[in-house]
């Protein structure tokens, strides 16, 4: 702040950290001199930048705490800090032996809380006579050994070389990084001190989604959802998507939403089927609460007969 000489600052937390955010602000004020502006909306990862509460507010810099780099935010300066989590993984690592054990070589990814610890989860996988393949950095991702929800590219990179992955991290990093490969996942949660294989997980949400699909075979209006939010402004997809379900003899209308929710979208009669081209995870882990299909892009493809099922199982659903 002192370097960049900012005078009115906007900090953004996500849930799990929004209980310092006071003490951060009251330090950051005492200290500088600036006024600071605490966010109290949503903060779901790093494609999630409250720039048009910066824009309202005119501040000279957003601070954005927890997660890494996402999108470059031009019109307002940004600075992303990290957090890294303190707590061992030696716990969790001792109750992934037996079902790591098995393999010779895993690709070893986690969330950036933990990514200082891959050092030691990489000796101690070499101690089993395990070879830990650290997933390059790729995609989204700013670091080898990260993986970020909706970007799994740094499995895919490295599916050929090994026989299965390690994730350590929560149930979300878990299924989604068995949707993105057809090799075993076992989940390592240090927060549920949990192993899962998510092999049964991925095969039920599999179904879920394909029933999705065909529920949305017989609809004549398509909503296709463009988020707003800068990470999540998707414009070529939804673009692409209208217009091609219009080619196929359906009608489609484009909506444009900050937040997805089903009281957001429950009014827009007339809307057979929602087309999510902003943040995948909410089709992924939400779609449940919604009265209507949420359906991912290659999804709506598959259900207009754009897009065979098997190949979009073969590119995974994320």
């Amino acid at each position: 702040m002192k370097r960049r000489g900012a005078r009115r600052l906007l900090i953004q937390m996500p849930d799990g950290l929004k209980p310092h955010a006071v003490n951060i602000s009251r330090e950051l004020m005492e200290r500088t001199g600036a006024e600071v502006y605490i966010s109290a909306g949503p903060c779901y990862g790093g494609c999630d930048v409250a720039t048009g509460q910066a824009k309202m507010l005119n501040v000279d810099l957003i601070v954005h705490y927890g997660h890494t780099e996402f999108v470059r935010v031009d019109d307002c300066p940004s600075i992303f800090l990290e957090a890294r989590s303190e707590s061992s993984l030696t716990e969790i690592l001792n109750r992934s032996e037996s079902k790591i054990s098995i393999y010779r070589k895993v690709g070893v990814a986690t969330t950036v809380q933990h990514l200082n610890e891959l050092v030691k989860v990489e000796e101690r996988l070499r101690r089993l006579g395990v070879e830990a393949v650290i997933t390059p950095r790729c995609g989204r991702n700013r670091y080898c050994g990260q993986i970020i929800g909706c970007d799994y590219t740094p499995l895919k990179m490295v599916i050929d070389k090994v026989e299965s992955f390690m994730v350590i991290g929560s149930r979300f990093h878990g299924l989604g990084a068995s949707l993105a490969v057809d090799k075993p996942v076992i989940l390592a949660d240090p927060y549920m001190s949990k192993v899962t294989e998510m092999e049964g997980e991925k095969r039920s949400l599999i179904n879920r989604r394909y029933a999705m699909i065909e529920r949305a075979k017989g609809a004549k209006t398509f909503g296709i959802i463009l988020g707003s939010k800068i990470g999540q402004y998707n414009h070529d997809t939804a673009d692409m998507l209208r217009r091609t379900i219009v080619t196929r003899g359906r009608d489609a209308v484009t909506i444009v939403a900050d937040e997805v929710s089903p009281s957001s979208l429950e009014n827009f009669e007339g809307v057979d089927v929602f087309v999510n081209a902003a943040c995948p995870r909410l089709s992924i882990d939400d779609s449940e609460r919604f009265t209507k299909p949420l359906l991912l892009p290659k999804e709506a493809l598959v259900s207009i007969g754009e897009m065979r099922w098997e190949e979009l199982l073969d590119q995974g659903l994320i």
